[in-house]
């Protein structure tokens, strides 16, 4: 009887080395595994394929008006030529879908706009009341101190007019830490995926910030996210506010009066929704730190292209 039990047990051990050794010759795609991606950037793929890509995918988005300030919103991806370092780039991802952005909301509440503050928080209602239903809005306010006024970006339309109420203006004159506002806005959106933009407004400039012009400036171009500034008054950070949103392909507003600062929050959503995205690998393989020069074409005359300038990479 122990001479039949060993005799089986024998020749279940060798009934299992056998069929590792078959599974370990048979191929992947025999043997219902997926097959080894070739090296190399990413491509089409199917339903059963693991998907390999590279991760240097440069996406940014893409402005095109007519000569009159109309959007255009027809353009196909055949339409558009990209360019690194004057070198064209194969387009591999393009899309004119309204896919939904996330927004941080910087709004100066310093000892200055205490006369205005209830149209600026009319006028801040009325920009998130055009933003698409899946649109998330973190609103941020700053004077000596930045307040972030819900603990991360929402859709809910609710919490954002409630949070939005909560906005006081600082009675103490504590200074305003412009600087310091944007890269907490920067810090932010850093982990955060999709599309997505900061609107800066304020009406004064910077008085004590850890954070410098020059490293804002910088940080910009390696932020893939659009900056929007708006600069209420007679102060003389517009040139900041006016390099901060060209570097990063958004746009500058001079308001001089909050008619004009509603016109261009009015501004600013529309263009959200209107925006192509365009990627592509770059076929030049970059070092760390390096800043490359972008440029976009459009196959349509009399027509204005709008996109960030460069990047870091």
């Amino acid at each position: 009887m122990k001479v039949i039990v060993v005799a089986l047990l024998i020749l279940f051990v060798a009934s299992n080395q056998l069929a590792q050794v078959t599974r370990a010759q048979t191929p992947a795609s025999k043997a219902g595994g997926p097959p080894a991606a070739p090296p190399g950037e990413g491509e089409e793929i199917g339903e059963d394929e693991v998907l390999r890509v590279t991760t240097n995918l440069v996406s940014i988005p893409v402005s095109v008006m007519d000569r009159d300030g109309r959007y255009i919103y027809d353009l196909r991806r055949e339409d558009f030529r990209i360019y690194e370092d004057g070198a064209e780039q194969q387009i591999s991802h393009f899309s004119s879908v309204e896919q939904p952005f996330t927004v941080v909301l910087l709004m100066d509440t310093s000892f200055s706009s205490a006369a205005y503050l209830g149209r600026i928080k009319e006028t801040t209602n009325a920009f998130i009341a055009q933003l698409r239903p899946a649109d998330a809005v973190l609103p941020v306010t700053f004077d000596g101190i930045i307040r972030p006024l819900l603990s991360k970006g929402t859709s809910n339309r609710a919490l954002l007019g409630a949070a939005i109420e909560k906005m006081r203006t600082d009675e103490g004159n504590n200074g305003t830490r412009l600087y310091d506002a944007v890269d907490f806005a920067y810090q932010s959106l850093r982990r955060t995926r999709g599309r997505k933009a900061v609107i800066l407004f304020t009406d004064g400039d910077d008085t004590w910030s850890r954070a410098t012009l020059k490293s804002t400036l910088n940080d910009a171009t390696e932020l893939d996210a659009l900056v929007y500034t708006i600069h209420y008054g007679s102060s003389p950070s517009n040139d900041y506010l006016s390099r901060l949103a060209e570097k990063t392909g958004g746009r500058f507003f001079q308001a001089a009066d909050l008619e004009t600062v509603r016109q261009s929050f009015d501004a600013v959503a529309e263009e959200l929704r209107r925006q192509y995205s365009i990627g592509y690998y770059p076929k030049e393989s970059a070092r760390r730190g390096k800043e490359r020069q972008l440029k976009v074409k459009v196959n349509r005359s009399n027509v204005g292209v709008r996109t960030r300038k460069s990047y870091i990479y």
